[in-house]
C-alpha cells in the first residue's frame, strides 16, 4: 500500500471448500472446482445484492500517487462512506477525473475527491497528507491465484469468504451455486426444474437479507443514503 500506518477491520476467513458438504449430495458428479467456482458466483452475487459483507478501512496517507487496497482476494462493490481528517469526500469515476490529476502532476491540496482506480484499489484528489477512514462493501474477486498455500497447491486464493457467510448463509450460498451447476447444459446433474427452485430460494434469501441489512440488528429505521461506484 505505501502508507506509514494502515488499520483494517480483522475479520475471520474461510475457504469456499467448506461449503462444498452443502452442494455436493445434491449433485453426483460435478467436479469439485466446478462446485468452488460456482461457490464463488453465487456469494459474488450475494454480496452485490446484500451488501452484507461491509470493511472499515483507516489508512494514513504519506506520499503521492498512494492507493489504498481492500484484501486481495476481495474487490470493493460499493463506497459507503469516506472522510479525509473527518471532512466527508465526494466519490466520483475514475474516468471522470482528469489525465494527470492522480499523477502528481497537478498542484497539492485538500482532497475532495475519492474514487476506485481498481477493483480492489481507491486514490484520493488532490493529494495531502492525513487519514482516509473508509466504509467499503466488499465481495469475492473474480479471477484465479493458485500456488500461494504449499500445503494445498490446487487451492484457488480467491476462494474465500468470511466466516459469517458460511455460519450464518451457508444454505443461501449453495442454492445459488446450486441453481447455476444444474443449469449447466447436458451434464449427469443437468436439472433445469431444480435449478430454478434454488435459485427462486437463492433471490428470496438475498432480499431477506437485503432488508435486515438496511436496518440493521439494531431494527433501525429505513433511511436513503447514497451509494457510490
Amino acid at each position: 500500500i505505501g502508507c506509514e500506518r494502515c488499520e483494517t477491520m480483522t475479520i475471520a476467513n474461510t475457504k469456499l471448500k467448506a461449503f462444498l458438504p452443502h452442494v455436493m449430495p445434491s449433485v453426483d458428479g460435478c467436479p469439485r472446482p466446478v462446485a468452488e467456482l460456482q461457490l464463488r458466483n453465487a456469494a459474488i452475487e450475494f454480496c452485490e445484492r446484500t451488501r452484507a459483507w461491509r470493511h472499515m478501512m483507516a489508512v494514513t496517507l504519506t506520499a503521492q500517487n498512494q492507493s489504498v487496497s481492500s484484501p486481495n482476494y476481495t474487490a470493493i462493490h460499493e463506497i459507503e462512506d469516506a472522510t479525509f481528517d473527518g471532512i466527508a469526500l465526494t466519490p466520483t469515476q475514475f474516468t471522470d477525473v482528469g489525465p494527470t490529476e492522480l499523477t502528481g502532476q497537478e498542484s497539492l491540496g485538500f482532497p475532495r475527491y475519492v474514487t476506485q482506480i481498481a477493483p480492489s484499489m481507491l486514490s484520493v484528489y488532490p493529494f495531502a497528507t492525513g487519514t482516509l477512514r473508509m466504509s467499503v462493501f466488499l465481495k469475492p474477486r473474480s479471477g484465479q491465484a493458485f500456488g500461494t498455500d504449499p500445503d494445498d497447491p490446487l487451492h484457488d486464493a480467491f476462494n474465500m469468504v468470511p466466516e459469517f457467510m458460511l455460519s450464518q448463509h451457508a444454505d443461501t450460498i449453495a442454492a445459488g451455486a446450486l441453481s447455476r451447476i444444474m443449469a449447466l447444459p447436458k451434464q449427469r446433474f443437468t436439472n433445469e426444474a431444480m435449478a430454478g427452485f434454488y435459485m427462486t430460494k437463492f433471490m428470496e434469501h438475498c432480499d431477506r437479507k437485503s432488508d435486515t441489512s438496511m436496518r440493521g440488528q439494531q431494527r433501525a429505521p429505513k433511511r436513503t443514503t447514497s451509494r457510490y461506484m
